[in-house]
């Protein structure tokens, strides 16, 4: 079993060999994926998630087309981190948590913590910002963090492996 706090979580990642995998573009926008290689042998397939935003009507397909393209749950282990520019009431996300997902914030009790805007923007705080673990994998912890120089706040999820 593998325990991480904040500091240990991220020094963990780094450590990890990463093996990059093709990266999911659509319409311009660049989700990074990678295999990590954990010590027992276990590979994790691991994605930065970040979709266009759908600002206006325009820009909803590559919104969606950019969340469809996101690997579903099942075969290897897999997490899914990032701005998913949408709430888990959206379609796209609740079909990735249906095809075998769980949402770290939701198995911690926090999902209503809102991640974006963390600043002055004149609309109503909302939960973008998700990590979405494959169900084998335990949820230890999860929190939310403020972030000086962007609009979003940090998300943090220690995982472990089955």
């Amino acid at each position: 079993m593998i325990r991480s706090r904040w500091i240990d979580g991220l020094l963990w990642l780094l450590v990890l060999p990463l093996t990059e995998l093709p990266m999911i573009e659509i319409g311009g926008f660049r989700q990074a994926r990678a295999t990590l290689e954990h010590p027992s042998g276990q590979r994790v397939e691991v994605v930065s998630v970040h979709p266009c935003s759908p600002s206006d009507v325009h820009d909803t397909p590559c919104w969606t087309d950019g969340l469809r393209a996101l690997p579903r749950a099942g075969g290897g282990l897999k997490v899914l981190a990032g701005d998913f520019n949408s709430t888990l009431d959206h379609r796209p996300p609740r079909d990735l948590l249906g095809s075998g997902y769980r949402d770290a914030a939701d198995a911690r009790g926090k999902a209503l913590i809102p991640t974006w805007p963390q600043r002055w923007w004149n609309v109503p705080d909302v939960t973008l910002d998700h990590v979405l673990a494959d169900r084998r994998m335990a949820v230890e912890d999860f929190s939310v963090h403020s972030l000086p120089g962007t609009d979003h706040r940090a998300v943090f999820a220690a995982l472990r492996l089955p």
